[in-house]
């Protein structure tokens, strides 16, 4: 007896087929439309193939099924692939599962430029079939935060497509909920994540997704209780603007500018006080929301100060609203530092705490000292994985928010936790490293990749002597110019900025971070050779994605960190030369360093090929150029303290012929140099010294 099949080929359609919902429901319209493009690059140009006519892909709601849930089975009799979900997001992923499964695209394809290898058809049994699980966690997103780099990158000329990428990427990887920007950012995507099938979630500094008091209310400053009413009335207009939609509501009270609310009215000092105001705002915003939906799911942060009143039993809040922890923005659920205040005070969900709960955590995170943001996590996946099987072991099941920052980063981080997010806490490690590998850079350099994985973890230097104390690639930026600044200053004493690091003289500090970067850039050289040359091997075995993909991922982000920690060694030794008064030196290293950063902003524009053309254009919070500007600035100084007032001693030196040095008949016979052309001729006499 011949086995029926069936044959998905560039031909077939995929069509929403439901009698009892008779038109395309808009969030599933998306993902078929994003399927169909999916079926046109996995076949060969939709041309005819001689045998059996293509089949067809027809969805349609099955109410049977749990939340969420799908099948695909094949209907050999009917010529047809049938995705069965329980609601839109049920039919979304049984879109994407055939994506996946069937096609061979990847979740973040996307970011990693991996494309399927191209065929003529897909044959599959009457038998096959895909059927999903119910995941870990209940509510699992994003937070695109600090995401500077896509909002001045577009895809086609069309930020609202880059945007799209974004949300139907957190789909494809068993995402539900999003919070679509930053602050006042985000309203203009809310509209596109809601008609995509997400629910909204909002910052814990717009709670309610509510204007901020002070964009409201310009010039007045916010007090409690005589503004309530003024608060309610931007509670309401918030809730009327998002009633309808699939929206996970924040709760809480935070003063302008996300600080506490008591910035704005000093009035509240003791905590007690504080608690109490809190509560009663959470209590409010909780009522209006329960009068207008009484079932939608509620949440509130437990972040900084909102953290530390919860744990001194200070807040009061109702029993059925989600509480998120929060991590420390390097990967552990501890309390977060905030300038030189490090508590390291554990903020994991307590499974003997009543309710649900859940965590905040970053992929990425901005803190102007030592976090990363335009590389990914320097914390060991291995520490990443037991953090989240502990979160979930401590009934943190009820709601995840993952800071994914701009995306591209960070992809890894973020497949591993949506891995957790949707299977669990049983994740063996090495396997995933090796898988992923293999689905983004192919299988015969998988091996190698998986080694330049872990080299790139074990590269990474600590500030600190606990796992999640590791120096992303901020403390490599912001350190510098802190160095910079404060030499620049004319202050001699301890820098207040980089004392959460290191107590002491000035002096002793510069020590202290040359000694870091010191130790850290053999690491780093040796892993962005390394790199290069997997990606020359590749190369070799004639695969240009692997090479391309290996260059744009772990070598750059090996490539940023060499430059950076290289110049701040150098500014470490150019301030330190000019602590000495030796001028000429320090405005020699200085121009050094300025060039070792000017390299690693080149080494991201240089991974700007095809859609990411623009992609590293506005790196303005690491902002990697900007170190070199600061090193500029520092060449000017010194260059005014060892050659001026006159500036002509440094030109002798350097551009005249040895016999006319000291021949000083006429000062100069020509225009003064630029320190740029200053430099460049130190350079010509003192080499790389």
């Amino acid at each position: 007896m011949t086995a029926m099949t069936v044959t998905l080929d560039g031909r077939s359609t995929v069509i929403w087929r439901d009698g009892t919902f008779p038109g395309t429901p808009e969030p599933v319209a998306y993902a078929i439309e994003d399927l169909e493009h999916d079926l046109r690059t996995a076949f060969a140009s939709g041309t005819p193939v001689a045998g059996d006519a293509p089949a067809t892909i027809a969805v349609r709601y099955d109410r049977a099924l749990d939340d969420e849930q799908y099948h695909v089975t094949v209907d050999d009799a009917a010529n047809e692939i049938i995705v069965s979900g329980a609601d839109d997001l049920g039919c979304i992923y049984g879109l994407y599962a055939i994506s996946r499964s069937w096609l061979g695209f990847e979740d973040f394809w996307f970011w990693n430029d991996q494309r399927p290898a191209v065929r003529d058809r897909l044959v599959l049994d009457a038998d096959a079939r895909l059927d999903s699980s119910p995941a870990a966690v209940r509510y699992r997103g994003w937070f695109v935060n600090d995401e500077v780099l896509i909002v001045a990158w577009n895809i086609r000329n069309d930020n609202e497509l880059t945007w799209r990428m974004v949300f139907s990427t957190l789909l494809r990887c068993g995402g539900n909920l999003v919070i679509p920007g930053s602050g006042q950012n985000m309203e203009p995507h809310w509209d596109l994540a809601r008609h995509m099938g997400l629910y909204v979630n909002q910052h814990h500094a717009t709670p309610l997704g509510a204007r901020l008091f002070s964009e409201a209310y310009p010039g007045t400053r916010a007090r409690w209780p005589e503004d309530h009413d003024k608060y309610e009335a931007l509670w309401r207009e918030s809730i009327e603007r998002q009633r309808g939609s699939k929206v996970v509501w924040t709760l809480g009270l935070r003063g302008s500018s996300d600080g506490p609310f008591w910035g704005d009215d000093p009035r509240h000092v003791t905590d007690e006080d504080r608690g109490r105001v809190i509560s009663e705002a959470i209590r409010d915003e909780y009522d209006l929301i329960r009068a207008s939906d009484p079932s939608a799911p509620v949440s509130t942060y437990l972040y900084s100060e909102a953290f530390e009143l919860y744990r001194k039993g200070l807040l009061d809040i109702p029993d059925d609203v989600i509480k998120i922890w929060a991590d420390n923005g390097y990967g552990r659920m501890m309390v977060r530092r905030n300038g030189n205040w490090d508590p390291r005070e554990p903020a994991m969900p307590s499974a003997d705490d009543p309710g649900a709960n859940g965590i905040y955590y970053h992929a990425s995170f901005y803190d102007l000292q030592a976090a990363n943001h335009i590389t990914q996590l320097p914390e060991s996946p291995d520490d990443i994985a037991r953090e989240l099987a502990a979160v979930l072991a401590n009934n943190g099941n009820a709601l995840w928010v993952v800071n994914c920052s701009n995306v591209k980063p960070h992809v890894l981080t973020l497949d591993l936790i949506a891995c957790m997010w949707r299977n669990g806490p049983d994740l063996d490690v090495d396997a995933f490293l090796d898988d992923y590998a293999r689905r983004y850079y192919g299988e015969e350099p998988s091996s190698a990749v998986a080694r330049l994985m872990r080299g790139y973890w074990d590269a990474a230097a600590g500030f600190g002597d606990q796992w999640d104390q590791k120096c992303g690639e901020q403390f490599y930026n912001y350190l510098p110019r802190m160095i910079a600044t404060h030499y620049l200053s004319g202050n001699r004493d301890e820098e207040n900025d980089l004392a959460w690091l290191v107590r002491g003289g000035f002096a002793d500090q510069i020590a202290y971070v040359q000694g870091i970067c010191d130790a850290a850039f053999p690491r780093y050289d040796r892993l962005a050779r390394d790199c290069e040359r997997a990606a020359l091997d590749a190369e070799d075995h004639g695969d240009a994605h692997a090479a391309q993909l290996i260059r744009d991922t772990i070598g750059l982000q090996a490539t940023i960190y060499r430059e950076s920690i290289h110049g701040t060694t150098l500014v470490c030794t150019a301030v330190g030369e000019a602590l000495a008064g030796d001028f000429k030196h320090a405005f020699y290293h200085a121009g050094l360093a300025r060039e070792r950063f000017e390299a690693g902003n080149a080494a991201m524009r240089a991974r700007e090929h095809d859609v990411w053309q623009g992609y590293w254009a506005n790196d303005c919070l690491t902002d990697v150029k900007f170190s070199a500007q600061v090193c500029a600035t520092l060449m000017s100084y010194l260059r005014n303290r060892g050659d001026g007032p006159h500036y002509f001693r440094w030109k002798h030196e350097f551009c005249y012929a040895e016999q006319w040095r000291d021949v000083i008949v006429v000062l100069n016979m020509e225009n003064h140099e630029t320190d740029e052309e200053m430099f460049h001729a130190m350079k010509q006499v003192w080499g790389e010294e």
